[in-house]
């Protein structure tokens, strides 16, 4: 009888798990199934000036911008590569940013971090993994640089 009790608690512990470990896991069959979740803010500017700024917080943490355009408010971008001392895999990090006019004035800019990551070159071309980048100092650090200073 203890011993059934004894399994059965240690049975809805590892149902239960810790709340992070249960956030992150749905917060992947999520994003397997609607696609990730891109961050937003909503910045006060013109779209042009929203545009450049964004642009410019890419550029500004170091990404290399490989598709841009004001017409299409859209702005994709890469990070040079990393390996680790035996040159056995890689890394490498994008950016997705889409604005779009909020209905109430400004801009809505929503922006995704990946990472990018193939351990073993041995195992061959194409075995990368892609993660989303959920609650990454990234995100804070371009929407600061996002911001417009207002003109009067």
């Amino acid at each position: 009888m203890i011993f059934r009790l004894l399994v059965f608690l240690v049975f809805c512990l590892a149902l239960a798990g810790c709340e992070s470990v249960r956030n992150d896991v749905g917060a992947g069959v999520r994003e397997k199934f609607g696609g990730p979740t891109y961050q937003r803010r909503l910045v006060e500017g013109e779209p042009r000036a929203v545009f450049d700024a964004a642009r410019g917080a890419v550029e500004q943490l170091g990404f290399r911008v490989t598709r841009a355009g004001a017409a299409q408010q859209v702005i994709d971008g890469v990070s040079g590569l990393a390996s680790d001392d035996r040159l056995r895999g890689s890394r490498q990090r994008t950016v997705k940013v889409r604005l779009a006019a909020a209905p109430d004035g400004g801009v809505e800019v929503a922006v995704l971090f990946t990472e990018v990551v193939e351990d073993d070159f041995s195992a061959g071309v194409g075995r990368a993994t892609e993660t989303t980048l959920r609650d990454h100092p990234l995100y804070d650090a371009f929407f600061a640089a996002v911001q417009i200073e207002p003109t009067n």
